[in-house]
């Protein structure tokens, strides 16, 4: 009965530690130079914003990083990759290294576990709930499958290059992937890519995430993407309206 007991403890200790999910390792951060570029998974790095890069978490999800040296945490969203041979876990952000102390030393051990999914990155704000909230198991998506749950792992990082000036060519970051699914947002559109770029950017001052131009029937429609469903679309444009009294309309790709 003992011996039985004590398998049962076992089994229970191995599925509670699978299901934590919890690493440790040494973090680092991007480079002020990367700003505004194209992540692995396609999105655009915001120094601002709280998301990461790590080895195999597929995109969306939703970590909490914490510093062991000083006991300081942030919850980041992934949205791309780190080498698969990288001595480091993780890298962080600036404005989430900034969080826990990390830009002072540029290289830290921490503790990463998964906390959830989201299908935007965090509020980039000294407000943030994302900044000091403990892990949470909720759903993001609501009842809806996550989208990303079974994507590869082996994405491979992106090159950069250096930042464009000219609206034009900024539009190029910014347009939004042809083989976008799903739902979206639609808040604006404009015959001239030039004044998308200037109300997507008005967008991004003001921390609004996942901001797109979406190229159709010869307009520049300024989107948020992507939702896995309709609800989860609606819901986020709820949150919009109600934090920065935006309106706009679902859409879907297709």
């Amino acid at each position: 009965m003992r011996k039985a007991t004590l398998i049962l403890a076992s089994l229970f200790l191995s599925i509670f530690s699978l299901n934590a999910q919890v690493e440790t390792g040494t973090a680092v951060y991007y480079a002020d130079a990367l700003n505004g570029q194209r992540t692995a998974f396609g999105e655009v790095y915001r120094m601002d914003g709280y998301s990461a890069a790590h080895k195999s978490y597929p995109l969306g999800t939703v970590v909490r990083v914490t510093n062991t040296a000083n006991n300081r945490s942030v919850n980041v969203r992934v949205n791309d990759r780190i080498a698969a041979n990288s001595k480091d876990i993780i890298s962080l952000s600036k404005a989430a290294a900034r969080q826990i102390g990390l830009v002072e030393s540029g290289r830290a051990t921490v503790r990463v576990e998964r906390a959830g999914y989201s299908p935007a990155n965090p509020y980039a704000s000294a407000d943030s709930p994302y900044a000091s909230a403990p892990p949470s198991s909720y759903n993001y998506y609501g009842d809806a499958p996550n989208p990303y749950s079974n994507m590869s792992p082996d994405v491979a990082p992106k090159g950069y290059g250096n930042p464009e000036t000219s609206a034009s060519l900024r539009a190029a970051s910014y347009i939004l992937p042809p083989t976008t699914f799903g739902f979206g947002i639609q808040l604006a559109s404009f015959k001239k890519v030039e004044n998308a770029v200037e109300h997507l950017e008005k967008m991004k001052a003001n921390n609004i995430e996942n901001a797109y131009i979406w190229q159709k029937d010869g307009n520049n429609r300024v989107v948020i993407a992507s939702f896995p469903d309709k609800v989860s679309a609606g819901r986020y444009l709820d949150a919009l309206k109600s934090r920065y009294r935006m309106n706009g309309i679902v859409v879907r790709f297709e």
